[in-house]
């Protein structure tokens, strides 16, 4: 039978975390702790050594074993009580000593390794193991690749979140008009500008460069290292329903953008957008402590946030002749009114005559005499006229 030269105790080391653990009261058992523990992990081992601490304190060792975020693991062990005296935990700078094992190795010839190349094979020397990738490689040929000419395509990565949408209209304010946007993934998009000559302008341009944090040329084998996704959260209490408690959750995967808009009728999720450089989706499960009780929470990656692109608000121009035209019409029609209005004035005044009818008829007589008066006056000086 072939003898195993790790112990079962070295490899339970290996795959677990150990985290030391102080401020507990002095009858505390070995037990008692695995049994307060193992509400946030799998524990494997504990162990209280008979002496105290520098502080007077007893201290111990809590194994753990499928521990994927120590940090978490032990700000979790902090929030426990053990009666009267808060838990205090820390990862162990060191761990216990391995117990000797009595059992002596068998004694067995060495076996050279097999070559693994030709070369190897003359020369009498093994190389090296190749390491295998955890899972296999899916690999493209030429049949998959796009081509796509890029001349006059810049990348740039934008510096704020909340401008992402409103780029069309911001780059539009700095004098480029004709150019189209591409969402890259993170905080990265692709512009296409017209000619050669507009994107060397666009890069030096001085207000263009104020909305990013770099500028550079397309890639074709550019991938964003961050993802902008949204993730669903539940189990959070009415109590501790607000943006401060969504923020500290999300803050584990990366950095929350947005919270989702819910309404009051809605507590049994929100939904969160968050910046992450985690490359495998987002799932989780793990414990809240609020008013000292415990509350499980899931989380669940959905999509990749996309934005929607703002466009420019298109502006009606009119020239200086079609606004004097306009102008020329608008007092035509005015002269016009105003005609018809003293017209239908004039009409609808009647001559009316105080006094006798005499004197209405002398006065008749009077204007008559006066105007042919001036009448034979205007003959005569034509007269005049004609014979000089």
């Amino acid at each position: 039978m072939a003898f195993k030269s790790r112990s079962n105790a070295d490899h339970t080391r290996l795959i677990s975390k150990s985290i030391f653990i102080t401020n507990f009261p002095d009858v505390t058992t070995s037990k008692d702790l695995w049994v307060l523990c193992q509400s946030y992990g799998t524990v494997v081992d504990v162990f209280i050594p008979n002496r105290k601490s520098k502080a007077g304190k007893r201290f111990a060792f809590v194994r753990f074993i499928k521990v994927d975020n120590v940090e978490r693991l032990v700000g979790n062990l902090c929030t426990l009580w053990i009666g009267r005296k808060h838990l205090q935990a820390n990862v162990a700078r060191f761990d216990r000593d391995s117990i000797p094992s009595k059992r002596v190795p068998h004694k067995f010839n060495h076996v050279a390794p097999t070559p693994t190349s030709f070369v190897s094979a003359v020369k009498g020397v093994s190389s090296p193991p190749i390491p295998l990738a955890s899972s296999p490689a899916l690999v493209l040929d030429d049949s998959c690749m796009v081509a796509r000419d890029l001349d006059n395509f810049v990348m740039g990565e934008v510096r704020q979140f909340s401008s992402i949408n409103n780029l069309s209209v911001l780059l539009h304010n700095e004098g480029f008009m004709n150019i189209e946007i591409v969402y890259l993934g993170g905080l990265w998009v692709m512009i296409k500008l017209g000619s050669a000559k507009t994107k060397l302008k666009f890069m030096k341009h001085t207000g263009v460069a104020s909305w990013f944090v770099r500028l550079c040329n397309a890639q074709n084998d550019f991938v964003a290292s961050d993802r902008i996704v949204w993730v669903d959260i539940e189990g959070v209490p009415l109590h501790a329903w607000s943006h401060a408690t969504f923020h500290k959750i999300g803050s584990q995967w990366g950095e929350v953008m947005e919270l989702e808009d819910g309404n009051e009728d809605l507590f049994a999720r929100k939904r969160l957008c968050i910046k992450t450089k985690h490359a495998n989706n987002i799932l989780d499960s793990f414990k809240i402590i609020v008013k000292g009780k415990v509350f499980q929470i899931r989380a669940k990656e959905l999509f990749v946030w996309s934005p929607s692109f703002k466009e420019v608000p298109e502006v009606v121009h009119c020239s200086d002749d079609e606004s004097v035209k306009n102008e020329a019409d608008i007092n035509v029609v005015d002269n016009t009114v105003n005609n018809e209005g003293e017209e239908s004035d004039s009409e609808a005044v009647s001559d009316t005559f105080f006094g006798d009818n005499g004197d209405a008829q002398e006065h008749d007589n009077e204007v008559d005499q006066t105007l042919n008066d001036k009448e034979g006056q205007v003959g005569l000086a034509d007269v005049d006229i004609l014979l000089i």
